[in-house]
C-alpha cells in the first residue's frame, strides 16, 4: 500500500484502536481489535457500494434530525463488546 509508512495510531486502554494519516490526519482503515474485520472509513469509498446499515449504535443521543434506518438493529447506547454485537446480530436474523 503506498503511503503506509506515513500511518499513525492511536490506541485507548478500552481497546479502542484509530489510525490515521500523519500528514493530513485523515482516518484510514484499521483492524477491528483481535477480528478479522477491517473498519473502513465511509468517505474512503468511491462510487457505489453493496453496503447497507445493519445497526444503529447510540440513538438515545442521537441528532433530532438523523433519520432511523427501518430494517436495522437500534440500540440506544452502545454494545458491551464487538462479540455480543456479532451475537445480537446472528439472533436477529434468524
Amino acid at each position: 500500500m503506498q503511503g503506509e509508512c506515513l500511518c499513525g495510531s492511536y490506541q485507548k486502554p478500552s481497546g479502542f484502536r484509530s489510525d490515521f494519516c500523519s500528514v493530513c490526519g485523515s482516518p484510514v482503515p484499521n483492524p477491528l481489535r483481535n477480528t478479522d474485520k477491517v473498519w473502513v472509513p465511509a468517505g474512503l469509498l468511491n462510487g457505489l457500494t453493496a453496503s447497507r446499515v445493519v445497526v444503529h449504535l447510540h440513538t438515545a443521543s442521537a441528532a433530532s434530525w438523523e433519520q432511523e434506518s427501518g430494517q436495522c438493529v437500534h440500540l440506544e447506547g452502545g454494545p458491551e463488546s464487538l462479540e455480543s454485537l456479532n451475537q445480537l446480530l446472528q439472533v436477529r436474523r434468524l
